[in-house]
């Protein structure tokens, strides 16, 4: 650390990236408290063991059997009710420290390990001291991260928040925490040094100050009653707030941050998995809008972001959350890490009321700020009626119709289905997806298993790959007491990939991958309903007859069959109206 001004930053200074990477996490280390480090000799570990012999709030203890040296963390952390960090260098080394790791998990002691390893490249190859070390403690760590080789292309906060999230985690459950961190040469300091303060920028401010990059809270209650986080309010202390929601499963629960959000006159970006899509609080078409440079630079002006839950369908938003200057607090009941841009301050694990029930603003909303914005959304409908109301069949006006004209169950498909339901719809019906690894495999099944279970239509929308791929749950559907609606995208392929940026020789043999095929006869075989719509007019008529109650067949699969090339052209058309709309 370097003393600037009476006030103490993190040097921009190093010899190199290693040297650089360890004193980040060691650094982070002792803004936790953590003040005791247990060091075994070796090289490889010597980035990190430098780290800590010069860090000015680092205790160490050293041992030249790490046999005894986990054991002698064992004793200095029971008997100061603190986590002790264990270094180590690579091979058998980090072996030798397997006893004390357990006893550790058996009595819950907080040990944090920090293995040296080699790099992947030496792994498996016949390199001297290189051994499998990942996971090598199997269970009994209550987290393990594998840390790659240092490199300026991996932002330098992804470091600080998994190092976080392994503390928090540790907190909750006492017991070992490993790092696995894989280092190449060189890891000694040479006589030059690299000045990396652009490569730190990503760290937004957090050289500057001596808190950890991301503050985990925990509310006391975790079925959601109204035991608070602390004693004390939580003060957003910011006028220009935009409150983000992702995926929210329980109605009740969004309904209070729609309450929020109306009680304190904040932004609302709702995701169509929030349950609050349709909400005449939530900005409709922020996907699009963010196209708009303006609309942009207005949200860039914002004091706090606070995201509920996860799972964004929008890229442009979660690319917007990870460039803001702006505070983030992300909430959410689940423990694990919710940070794929590794850009949140503040975690709050919690249910959304129990945290609303804490929050305080010391500072009154900016209004003009917020009705700039409003006007975009306003100005939104009418670039998009045409391509919403146009009697021409679309995947646009298809996907926006289905969901804006019920409030019964949708399930969405992955890749294009929910992306186009995010950007164009206004939906307050109860949305599903299987969102936690967006796969495309299992989600008729997953739909009938929702059905199933509820005493309402529903309707799957769904692609036509992700459709081939689940074909054998078909066959479940005759278990159905209620209509079933299967709205099948089919622009003959995986036209997703139409909108990314897939070299264009191999795009439709190793992408794409047309098929050529309808379901008209797949539908005889498994006693499917079968209409396939020629205009938007005809699909709304298809659509309002399939949810009535056939006692002989309740299920019905409308095909909207669409040139792959037709909604590319019309977002790039949508896209180039919005940005150049001035508001």
């Amino acid at each position: 650390m370097m003393q600037v001004d009476g006030q103490y930053t993190f040097p921009h200074e190093h010899h190199n990236i290693n040297l650089l990477w360890a004193s980040l996490f060691i650094e982070e280390l002792t803004r936790h408290g953590i003040s005791d480090f247990c060091i075994a000799p070796g090289s490889r570990s010597t980035p990190l063991t430098l780290a800590a012999a010069k860090h000015p709030r680092a205790k160490t203890h050293v041992h030249f059997d790490e046999r005894g040296l986990g054991f002698l963390a064992l004793g200095l952390s029971q008997a100061s009710a603190k986590p002790v960090v264990v270094i180590t260098t690579s091979g058998t080394a980090v072996a030798n420290l397997y006893p004390a790791v357990i006893e550790a998990k058996q009595s819950k002691i907080s040990l944090i390990i920090i293995s040296a390893d080699r790099p992947l490249e030496l792994i498996n190859c016949g390199a001297n001291q290189a051994i499998e070390q990942y996971k090598i403690f199997a269970d009994y760590p209550i987290f393990f991260a594998q840390i790659p080789s240092p490199t300026t292309s991996t932002q330098s906060n992804f470091l600080l928040t998994t190092l976080d999230q392994g503390l928090y985690q540790q907190q909750s459950d006492k017991g070992p925490i490993h790092f696995n961190m894989a280092f190449s040469k060189p890891f000694y300091p040479q006589n030059e040094t690299i000045n990396f303060k652009i490569y730190l920028s990503s760290l937004k401010g957090w050289d500057l100050n001596q808190s950890p990059f991301t503050t985990y809270h925990q509310s006391n209650d975790h079925q959601g009653s109204s035991l608070p986080l602390s004693a004390q309010k939580i003060d957003l202390n910011a006028k220009k707030v935009l409150v983000v929601v992702g995926r929210i499963k329980d109605k009740k629960q969004a309904l209070v941050i729609e309450q929020f959000c109306s009680h304190f006159n904040l932004l609302l970006f709702a995701d169509v998995q929030s349950q609050l899509q349709g909400s005449p609080h939530n900005i409709h078409g922020y996907d699009l809008l963010l196209e708009n440079q303006q609309f942009k630079q207005l949200l860039q002006q914002a004091d706090l972001i606070l995201q509920f839950s996860d799972h964004l369908v929008s890229k442009r938003l979660n690319q917007l959350i990870s460039t803001s200057l702006a505070t983030i607090w992300e909430i959410s009941e689940h423990a694990q890490q919710i940070d794929p841009e590794h850009c949140i301050n503040q975690r709050f694990v919690s249910f959304p009321n129990a945290f609303i029930k804490q929050v305080v603003n010391s500072k009154s909303t900016d209004n003009n700020w917020l009705e700039r914005i409003r006007r975009y959304k306003k100005s939104l409908p009418a670039i998009i009626h045409f391509y919403l109301k146009n009697d021409q069949l679309s995947e646009i006006n298809s996907t926006a119709y289905l969901l804006n004209q019920t409030t019964d169950n949708i399930v969405l498909g992955n890749s294009l289905a929910i992306r186009l339901a995010d950007m164009f719809a206004q939906t307050n019906a109860y949305i599903y997806s299987n969102r936690g690894a967006s796969g495309i495999d299992g989600l008729i099944a997953t739909a009938v298993g929702i059905a199933k279970n509820n005493n309402s239509p529903t309707c799957l929308l769904i692609g036509d790959t992700s459709f081939l791929y689940d074909l054998n749950s078909l066959a479940l559907l005759k278990q159905l007491q209620l209509p079933f609606v299967i709205v099948l995208l089919n622009n003959d392929g995986g036209g997703i990939f139409n909108l990314l940026p897939v070299p264009q020789a191999q795009q439709q043999a190793f992408y794409q991958l047309p098929h050529g095929l309808t379901f008209a006869q797949t539908c005889a075989q498994f006693s499917i309903n079968y209409r396939r719509p020629n205009t938007f007019s005809e699909f709304q008529a298809n659509y309002q007859q399939s949810l009535v109650n056939n006692k002989h067949n309740k299920t019905t699969l409308i095909e909207v069959c669409i040139n792959h090339q037709l909604t590319p052209k019309q977002l790039k058309e949508i896209k180039e109206q919005i940005q150049d709309a001035t508001i």
